[in-house]
């Protein structure tokens, strides 16, 4: 049985926000600093999703250009969307969680590792890479 290439980061996003939910209960964290962490987990994956779609049309592109096109296209994406998110976190809730922000990137990291790791493990086989 083959796994989809997806399915690492599909994984990550329900440990991630299973772990959440363990750390609410285990902690008492308050519910807006929950929320911000969830809400943070979840625009991570959607970024992530896109930032892969990108990167796989790339990685199956013969041409060099193409593939560094859609690569930087995939990356920027997911950091502008990171950053609109910890922007309009910022700016639309009060007062704001450092520890929520600090764990927002910390999880970029781990998104961006696993995206990373899948993407090197399908251009193993690829000759031309």
């Amino acid at each position: 049985m083959t796994r989809k290439p997806f399915f690492p980061i599909l994984l990550a996003f329900f440990v991630i926000a299973f772990l959440l939910i363990i750390i609410m209960f285990a902690f008492h964290l308050k519910e807006s600093v929950f929320q911000a962490m969830f809400w943070g987990n979840l625009v991570l994956y959607v970024a992530t999703s896109l930032s892969f779609r990108f990167n796989q049309k790339g990685i199956g592109n013969q041409n060099i250009q193409a593939f560094l096109r859609m690569v930087y296209s995939g990356m920027f994406l997911k950091m502008g969307i990171c950053l609109a998110a910890v922007m309009a976190y910022a700016l639309l809730f009060k007062p704001i969680s450092v520890a929520a922000i600090l764990v927002f990137f910390l999880l970029y990291f781990v998104y961006t590792i696993i995206e990373v790791r899948i993407l090197m493990r399908q251009n193993k086989g690829n000759k031309d890479a």
